[in-house]
């Protein structure tokens, strides 16, 4: 059973830095329908401010861009026909969906490998609030079918959540994965290389977070302590996951917003 309503993940973006802590690589089961790329998740944390991801670790993400030319946003596979994104940058494009593509099977923005895909309809979440960020999650339907025999192309697992967590989805100070190709720094240059930084889900009532929250059962926060490290501008619509060790795949949190 798949939990219908996804969590939001809101970010300031915060200058780089480095500190030293074991990497990680996270593997997969190999029969897993979703959750699996073709190659290991290998999370360096000595990195604070992120670092480049592996080539081909993360086959879920996409390029969301504007006539298959500059990266908009991010955005996430999780079937054939269709990509989850972030409403607020969507929803000028709804009445012209074609504007929009997204690329996948690519690790690089600037590189001509990769599906190339239209966009054939944009359905933002019908309670979705501009001004708090409630709700804000798209739908797009892509003019055709993702070819999954491209074996670098994967889908994420959506959750399920227990009634136990029903009350706190993800559970604080859980670690979690943000990927994408936005900004290095507030306002600096984009990262024309996929890349992937680890934070930790913290509570609503945290400073950093609590002017941030405008619905508990909505939106949730991810970041660390020491603020050095965050997802930035160009990373909204990009996925926030966790890697269930009991399933041996990786599963969507929440949207970057």
């Amino acid at each position: 059973m798949v939990r219908s309503r996804l969590q939001l993940f809101f970010s300031a973006c915060l200058y780089l830095s480095r500190s030293s802590v074991q990497a990680v690589i996270f593997s997969c089961r190999h029969a897993a329908p979703c959750g699996r790329s073709r190659y290991n998740a290998n999370i360096n944390a000595r990195i604070v401010g992120g670092e480049k991801a592996p080539s081909h670790s993360w086959g879920w993400m996409a390029s969301l861009r504007l006539n298959f030319t500059s990266h908009h946003c991010g955005a996430i596979i999780f079937s054939h026909n269709f990509v989850l994104t972030a409403a607020h940058s969507v929803r000028l494009f709804v009445s012209a969906p074609s504007i929009l593509s997204i690329v996948i099977d690519a690790d690089t923005l600037n590189t001509q490998e990769g599906q190339r895909l239209s966009l054939s309809t944009i359905s933002i979440h019908p309670s979705f609030n501009f001004s708090t960020r409630e709700n804000d999650i798209a739908i797009l339907r892509l003019g055709k079918s993702i070819d999954f025999n491209d074996v670098n192309i994967a889908k994420i697992c959506l959750p399920y959540v227990s009634k136990s967590e029903e009350h706190q989805y993800p559970i604080i100070n859980r670690s979690l994965v943000a990927i994408g190709w936005g900004h290095m720094s507030f306002n600096g240059s984009m990262s024309y290389a996929l890349r992937q930084v680890t934070v930790k889900t913290i509570g609503e009532k945290e400073n950093m977070c609590k002017n941030s929250i405008y619905n508990v059962k909505l939106q949730f926060c991810a970041a660390v302590n020491d603020r050095k490290k965050d997802a930035c501008q160009g990373d909204s619509g990009g996925p926030l996951m966790y890697y269930s060790a009991e399933e041996q795949l990786w599963v969507l949190a929440g949207i970057t917003s």
